[in-house]
């Protein structure tokens, strides 16, 4: 492993890259469906979830055969069932589908689930959602439910590193003052250390961690 001094440790950031976070489904309303889905109605599927540590998969317009993620956490609020997911951007499939998002193509979200025996009640031509078993969740372009909707796509890198901030990171594993402002602004070379020490890149890795994680 080499590392390269033309890099400065200034660019050290937090990954914040493929998430995303809005509504699957939202209380009230009529679907195109004809259906409504009534506050209450995931919350015994939720629990199972949570029971079995399981989650909704992420998928690609309800295609089986294209998960493009993982939903982190899910829950019902008086709105609806507010999700948050990560989007896998190590796969083909994620990065397209991810691509669309921050372009704006796109922002639908749609639930695949099943209806239990006496979960629904029909009335007024209106089918009422009063139990659902929600298997997945998907990232659409025409969402069943025009409000279900992805309200928040974190698609740049952020918290950039300070200078203070990577100084005190270093400081913190046993360089002194001095040495801390010259690797923050110079990178290691400002030590005159070569850049294939093993020690180096276990400091660097220390380092980076640490500021990370403030």
């Amino acid at each position: 492993m080499t590392l390269h001094h033309s890099l400065p440790l200034l660019e050290v950031r937090s990954q914040a890259q493929g998430l995303i976070e809005g509504y699957a489904s939202v209380f009230g309303g009529i679907d195109s469906y004809g259906d409504s889905i009534v506050q209450g109605a995931f919350s015994s599927s939720l629990a199972k979830h949570k029971a079995d540590r399981t989650a909704p998969v992420m998928l690609w317009s309800h295609k089986a055969d294209q998960p493009i993620g993982r939903w982190l956490s899910f829950a019902e609020d008086s709105r609806g069932l507010n999700v948050s997911g990560q989007v896998n951007l190590k796969t083909e499939a994620g990065r397209e589908a991810f691509e669309h998002l921050r372009a704006g193509d796109l922002n639908g979200l749609s639930i695949g689930y099943r209806v239990p025996s006496g979960g629904s009640e029909y009335q007024s031509g209106i089918n009422y959602l009063k139990q659902i078993e929600l298997h997945e969740i998907s990232v659409v372009a025409v969402p069943a439910d025009s409000s279900a909707r992805i309200s928040a796509i974190k698609s740049q890198l952020t918290k950039p590193a300070t200078l203070r901030g990577m100084e005190e990171a270093l400081e913190s594993i046993g360089f002194t003052r001095r040495e801390a402002r010259n690797i923050a602004s110079k990178g290691f070379a400002g030590l005159g250390i070569p850049d294939d020490s093993q020690e180096i890149i276990a400091a660097i890795k220390a380092a980076t961690l640490k500021f990370e994680s403030n």
